[in-house]
């Protein structure tokens, strides 16, 4: 199975690449009683689409017909589609993609007494990953050896929770969701342009453009939002 997939890479990832098109993965595995070829591609600049998809089917059949000699020991089911939102990291071009986004990281051996950490993938080097996450409220830096990587996930969420000064500070003038303990204005969940930042409140400038100041103490929950 090695050796098919280690073919289809090297046939395909060229070729893609020449198209605007990242080969992320290839997986062949037995599903039932068939053997299926998955190929998960992505663009280079942007997100695929359904279109995408159904011409890089159609390539990617005719391509597969083609290869001399023919790399499969049988009958095959194809799949081509997109790595999806939960996509899994494994090539070192992959990790270098997701820096600044939220990663889901799981452990075949424990760092600092945990076995999987959430969080913002910071820095990534040969050896080390660097991942922001929040631990009692408060953002904390974390370095995760390579070896010690089960598996590692885009997570489905990529809106960073805003705990400490630098987040709010991170934060100006991007898109924020903030929940309270008490109603302001008859409110308890806010949306909208982080303006304004103080040690006593947060000034959030809504859709019809009104300014609304959130009591620091009466903040329950805040994050960056990537859409409402």
């Amino acid at each position: 199975m090695a050796n098919v997939v280690e073919t289809v890479q090297a046939v395909l990832a060229p070729e893609l690449a020449d198209q605007g098109f990242d080969l992320w993965d290839v997986i062949y595995e037995k599903q039932g009683s068939d053997m299926v070829l998955r190929v998960l591609v992505d663009r280079l600049d942007g997100a695929i689409n359904m279109d995408d998809l159904v011409m890089l089917t159609e390539t990617i059949g005719e391509r597969m017909d083609q290869i001399e000699p023919d790399p499969f020991p049988e009958a095959y089911l194809m799949d081509v589609s997109s790595p999806g939102a939960e996509r899994e990291l494994k090539r070192p071009q992959d990790y270098e993609w997701a820096l600044e986004k939220y990663i889901h990281v799981a452990l075949n051996q424990e760092v600092d007494g945990e076995n999987e950490f959430d969080g913002e993938l910071l820095a990534v080097t040969d050896d080390m990953l660097t991942l922001a996450i929040t631990v009692k409220g408060k953002r904390k830096r974390i370095g995760v050896p390579r070896t010690a990587i089960k598996q590692a996930n885009l997570t489905i969420s990529q809106e960073r929770i805003l705990t400490t000064p630098e987040d709010f500070d991170w934060a100006m003038n991007k898109m924020v969701r903030v929940s309270t303990y008490q109603k302001i204005d008859g409110k308890k969940d806010f949306a909208g342009e982080l303006t304004a930042v103080s040690d006593e409140a947060l000034t959030i400038t809504l859709e019809d453009e009104t300014a609304v100041d959130v009591p620091r103490d009466a903040i329950a929950q805040a994050r960056q939002a990537n859409n409402f």
